[in-house]
């Protein structure tokens, strides 16, 4: 039926097994996988952290463990959204899936990149972990950081909404509506999971507020806005964006989120 939404159990799913793996392979296929390769070893590994021995790496390595991370999540939207056309028809959930994973990992990638400009710490900053430690001028690099990421970001929120209107039926407010409805679930159930990790962390809130907070309502604030673009895309041409409830989604995105929080939540 045109304009109705995804079941919202599903979508809720989806969403935090979408927030869950983007944190996942920013972390551990980056961070931590980097640290392995470049010959050191992980001292500490959360949920949303990698505390790399940097002791055993030139300044060259830790730099690369640091860009590590941001670069995964570009290598994930690249393919991610490349991957959405050859999907079939048929599969609204693994579309829907695929293109917030494939937005996530953009927006983290530029949302970095910005983040490290303006206040010059994370994994792109001038920080003594970052990739731009020492750099100078400082403020020459960070200047040029943000000019990055604030052009990255403007690219992806124009991206992202093209790739997922043809699914989405109707043109103006109406589909505007439909799509910012659909994102904002996403984006609450993302804040949500990370929030509720976050505050197992041994180190208190201000891991939440730097890392868990910052990635989701802060990296990920596009979903808020980003769909308003809908309204200038073409009607949509695909199959329409809407799906039943299923118990493979629900239940797969519960254990999987749920190990995740028990396994690196509290270290």
């Amino acid at each position: 039926m045109a304009n109705a939404l995804p079941d919202k159990a599903t979508l809720i799913a989806i969403s935090a097994l979408a927030y869950v793996l983007a944190v996942a392979l920013h972390e551990h296929l980056g961070h931590a996988t980097a640290c392995v390769l470049l010959g050191s070893h992980a001292t500490e590994l959360g949920a949303f952290f990698v505390n790399c021995d940097d002791s055993l790496l030139s300044s060259a390595a830790v730099r690369a463990v640091a860009v590590a991370g941001p670069l995964v999540g570009l290598l994930t939207g690249i393919v991610s959204l490349q991957l959405l056309p050859r999907l079939p028809i048929s599969a609204p959930r693994a579309f829907y899936f695929t293109w917030l994973l494939g937005t996530l990992g953009l927006m983290n990638a530029a949302g970095y990149a910005l983040f490290s400009g303006v206040a010059g710490i994370g994994d792109l900053g001038t920080g003594a972990d970052g990739a731009l430690h020492g750099v100078q001028p400082e403020w020459l690099w960070r200047s040029a950081l943000v000019l990055l990421g604030a052009a990255s970001y403007w690219l992806v929120v124009r991206i992202s909404p093209r790739l997922i209107a043809p699914r989405l039926e109707g043109s103006g407010a109406a589909r505007v509506r439909k799509g910012s409805r659909i994102a904002l679930i996403s984006y609450l159930t993302g804040a949500a999971v990370y929030l509720a990790i976050g505050l197992l962390n041994p180190y208190g809130v201000l891991i939440v507020i730097e890392s868990a907070l910052a990635s989701s309502l802060g990296g990920t604030s596009g979903l808020l806005w980003m769909m308003n673009r809908l309204g200038r895309s073409p009607a949509g041409i695909g199959p329409e964006l809407s799906f039943s409830r299923s118990a493979g989604w629900i239940v797969t995105a519960f254990v999987l989120t749920l190990a995740y929080a028990i396994v690196l939540g509290p270290r």
